[in-house]
């Protein structure tokens, strides 16, 4: 364990200095497309809101801590979208936090609606290096905390009817500095992130649907990964699935309807390699909250599974 605490420590650390800085990965995007794309603001002809809690690698101490709130709603007859997400992402000894908003457009075609997003805000990091034990009180890197402020933003394309979807979005799209010490001699930029999702809903009797999907990612000088999803939708109520993540996890998730204005949702992640006999895997839970806009009119185009 205490091997465990040091590896992790090391990279929560040398992640400042990393050009393969990574943001949060989680499980629930399936059920908040927002997180990963601008352009899906608005795409539920109604007020949804959602708080995201995710714990991982349970047990361990310094493991990445995740919360989020997104919001989103439909203007003007449906044709337009707004939404925000505020984050907050801890590891070890770093904490990020990131407010963004949202904008999208929506195009209606004969057999579904394209939405074109925009999205702007910031990030700001925290480094508390004071609460490292260092033998060498002067080290010019560690011996000071640090901040550091990086506005962004990034863009989105969103295709959808009631049976399918795909979407494409840069969401940061800048490389700002990782590293703001006078002391450091350092270039190190965040990388930008490339994310594709698509998937469809597949009737398989009058109670039971299918929905399948898959979501790649792309990070700049990081390898290729992936999501492969199939949930089976209950009457409506329930949703059932599971997720496999390439190189890393198997992902059970539910979702369940509790009422017209409320949903609640889990994911559990199982760990592969020798990182499983140190932790109780990763658990992460949501609870959306929907209320329909007056004056807005129904659009029977709503993809209402995703």
């Amino acid at each position: 364990m205490k091997r465990i605490c040091i590896i992790i420590s090391v990279i929560a650390i040398t992640s400042n200095m990393s050009m393969a800085q990574q943001r949060s990965i989680f499980s629930t995007y399936i059920f908040n497309p927002l997180v990963l794309n601008p352009a899906y603001a608005g795409s539920l002809d109604l007020f949804s809101a959602i708080f995201t809690n995710r714990n991982q690698w349970v047990n361990i101490d310094g493991a990445p801590n995740y919360q989020s709130v997104s919001m989103h709603t439909a203007w003007v007859n449906n044709r337009v979208g707004t939404g925000l997400v505020a984050t907050r992402d801890a590891v070890g000894i770093h904490e990020q936090y990131g407010v963004y908003g949202s904008y999208a457009y929506k195009v209606r075609f004969a057999h579904g609606i394209l939405a074109m997003g925009f999205q702007g805000g910031f990030d700001n990091r925290n480094s508390n290096y004071s609460a490292l034990s260092l033998k060498e009180i002067n080290d010019p890197i560690l011996g000071q905390d640090a901040s550091k402020f990086n506005p962004n933003f990034g863009t989105g394309l969103y295709y959808a009817n009631p049976k399918f979807f795909l979407g494409l979005s840069v969401p940061y799209m800048l490389n700002p500095k990782i590293v703001d010490n006078a002391a450091i001699a350092s270039d190190d930029r965040e990388a930008r992130y490339y994310y594709l999702n698509t998937g469809m809903v597949i009737d398989l009797n009058s109670n039971m649907k299918l929905n399948p999907s898959v979501l790649i990612r792309y990070q700049e000088r990081a390898p290729i990964s992936f999501d492969i999803n199939a949930n089976i939708i209950f009457d409506d109520i329930v949703y059932a699935g599971i997720s496999y993540r390439s190189g890393a996890a198997v992902v059970f998730l539910t979702q369940l309807v509790l009422n017209e204005n409320f949903r609640f949702g889990y994911a559990y992640d199982t760990e592969s390699g020798s990182l499983n006999a140190f932790t109780a895997g990763t658990h992460e839970i949501f609870l959306n909250y929907r209320i329909k806009v007056k004056n807005l009119r129904k659009n029977a185009q709503c993809p209402v599974y995703f």
